[in-house]
């Protein structure tokens, strides 16, 4: 099973590459502060005017921290201080989508209609649709997002529930839950620093409850990547058969044949094994968010307040942590390469 997954990696790094060489990039337009872009490859760089950040890589801000992009289409970003901006894609070919995701603190979009198949707005509790819109992502330290829309219409769905946010609205989602009731904001600045403050009150006040609904939605993630074994091995096998096809054909010297062969059927083969590649990456990288971003930030509040003698509540939260990271080395971690840590 180790090797399988293993495969899986060294696959979707393969495919993902012309992947990037094409997809749309975010030019950096203004920078405050320290702020960092983290390539595909794990290396950091500085965020700098003219900078170009895409599919694979990240944006990062410190506590003076700022950082603008405009996307090709006029669109805008805006990745606040102490806050992480995923840019990826899911999918492939015709298929393709762009994720912006607000992995940690505060991002702000402003998103024109773009052609082909509009972004995907994700956090490490909600995927959110949107049309020509403009919103702003907070995700707290605990995984819960808020979502309060300034213009336009955003439709936000967790645990198979979605729910459409117009102008002056807002949600707020817990992992492993639901969206929660939506209310009115009026278009007043919501204020991060308190918000993400409350959520780190109510974890500290019930951890291991908190700590459960984040393992519920690592299940989510777990289960997708499960459900995909066997669509992947199918078209590995259907993949593989086209090829050996295609190589007899090549023998032959028939480039008419070649090239009907490539249009009709190899070439779709390569497609839907890409795609599941993608798919498969993709739900193993916001697993390892979660763990990154979430869990180990969790994990670290209560080490300083429990460091040497953890009362009954803080024992029970370690161990149960413990059992969810060794369940996450166990499926997770040999679909990653060494460049994701």
């Amino acid at each position: 099973m180790k090797k399988q997954y293993t495969v899986y990696a060294i696959l979707a790094a393969t495919l993902i590459l012309p992947a990037l060489l094409t997809a749309q990039k975010a030019n950096v337009v203004y920078v405050e502060g320290s702020s960092q872009i983290k390539s595909s490859s794990g290396s950091l760089r500085p965020a700098d005017f003219g900078s170009t950040v895409t599919y694979g890589e990240s944006v990062i801000t410190g506590r003076d921290g700022f950082v603008e992009m405009t996307l090709e289409n006029g669109s805008t970003i805006r990745v606040a201080e102490n806050s992480v901006f995923s840019y990826s894609s899911t999918g492939a070919a015709a298929d393709s989508r762009p994720v912006l995701a607000t992995t940690a603190g505060k991002v702000s979009y402003k998103l024109n209609k773009a052609a082909g198949r509009s972004p995907l707005i994700q956090s490490n509790s909600m995927v959110a649709g949107v049309r020509g819109t403009e919103f702003t992502v907070f995700s707290a330290c605990d995984g819960s997002t808020l979502l309060a829309v300034t213009d336009g219409i955003v439709d936000v769905e967790s645990q198979g529930t979605k729910i459409e946010l117009v102008k002056d609205e807002a949600v707020e989602v817990t992992p492993g839950k639901a969206p929660g009731t939506k209310f009115t904001w009026l278009g007043k600045e919501l204020d991060y620093s308190s918000w993400n403050k409350g959520k780190n009150d109510e974890f500290i006040q019930n951890p291991l409850a908190c700590l459960d609904l984040v393992a519920t939605q690592l299940d989510v993630y777990k289960s997708a990547l499960e459900s995909l074994k066997g669509p992947y091995e199918q078209a590995t096998i259907t993949w593989q058969k086209a090829t050996d096809q295609y190589k007899a054909l090549v023998a032959e010297g028939d480039k008419q044949a070649m090239e009907a062969f490539r249009a009709s059927t190899l070439y779709p083969a390569q497609d839907e094994r890409s795609t599941i590649i993608l798919n498969i990456r993709y739900f193993a990288l916001n697993y390892l968010s979660m763990r990154r971003y979430v869990m180990s930030n969790m994990y670290m509040e209560m080490k300083s307040r429990y460091l040497l003698t953890p009362n009954a509540q803080a024992s029970a939260y370690f161990t149960r942590h413990a059992e969810i990271l060794s369940r996450y080395e166990a499926v997770i971690v040999p679909q990653l390469n060494e460049n994701d840590y």
